[in-house]
């Protein structure tokens, strides 16, 4: 029987130590670590070391943009193979993926994710068939995006030099200003009349800003490959900082995501544990 969902992860440039366990699922799944260190701690995960990223780009990334890997001759001395910005590919652009195709889901977790329910891959089959894309809310923001930006005044972004790597700075602050010029609605989100999957459970106060470290993905949609590509632009373009340009996309497209908690998966602080997954620590100290 083929495989309906794939659980996947990017570990680049040694910034996780392993990949974290992950329970066996109640439908059979696929777990898939991208990596460039095949002597990673597997923890039951097969590691594909093959840089899709070079072999299969995204025709979104067609050499201009800021975060680009490939650019164009006259600006090859600016590309950006920071592991971080490679990593982006694997958690937005998947979809160029070969392998990936054939899946009718695909869950992208972070590094730090430890999945702990063995029911994850069965619901969210279910939900994605009906909404498309699954998330989490972030329980730090009440649905604020100028929240997330004031939040990532972090190295990761603002250094020219990061995780001993080189990367050009990342301007999370004009990418707000451009998407306010743009249209962006702090106050789309008081519009949104589905009651359902907006933090059902929890306090839905947050909807609206998701926690992208867990992302599910509807593989069989047109509309959601048009999100993915879009929300990879957003790297290209701006910053590595997915979070900002998630609900940017969201608004665009009109794909609204079922957001947990709910009542089947409670957690409301995401960022650290929940019924569904453990969020670690990132193993570099800079993470």
């Amino acid at each position: 029987m083929d495989k309906k969902v794939a659980i996947i992860t990017a570990i680049y440039g040694n910034y996780e130590n392993s990949c974290k366990p992950c329970v066996r699922q109640s439908i059979s799944t696929d777990l898939i670590c991208f990596t460039d260190n095949p002597n990673i701690n597997s923890n039951g995960w097969e590691l594909d070391t093959t840089p899709y990223h070079n072999l299969y780009p995204s025709k979104m990334d067609i050499g201009y943009y800021i975060n680009s890997m490939n650019k164009v001759k006259e600006l090859k001395d600016f590309n950006n193979t920071h592991s971080f910005n490679i990593a982006k590919y694997y958690k937005q652009a998947w979809n160029n993926i070969p392998r990936l195709k054939n899946y009718e889901v695909v869950i992208w977790i972070d590094g730090t994710i430890e999945i702990i329910s063995n029911t994850v891959s069965e619901y969210v089959l279910e939900k994605c068939q009906k909404y498309g894309i699954v998330s989490w809310y972030h329980e730090g923001r009440a649905g604020n995006l100028i929240w997330e930006v004031e939040a990532s005044y972090l190295p990761r972004y603002l250094s020219r030099h990061y995780l001993d790597q080189a990367q050009p700075i990342q301007d999370v602050v004009g990418q707000y200003h451009d998407y306010i010029k743009d249209g962006y609605d702090e106050n789309f989100w008081e519009t949104i009349d589905r009651k359902e999957g907006v933090g059902e459970g929890g306090d839905s106060s947050h909807f609206g800003i998701w926690l992208t470290a867990f992302v599910a993905f509807n593989n069989k949609s047109e509309e959601v490959k048009n999100f993915l590509e879009l929300w990879y632009l957003q790297t290209l373009k701006y910053t590595t900082q997915d979070q900002i340009g998630f609900p940017k996309v969201v608004q665009d497209t009109k794909i609204i995501p079922y957001t947990l908690p709910d009542n089947t998966y409670k957690g409301y602080t995401p960022h650290k544990s929940t019924d569904m997954y453990i969020k670690h620590f990132h193993s570099h100290p800079e993470g």
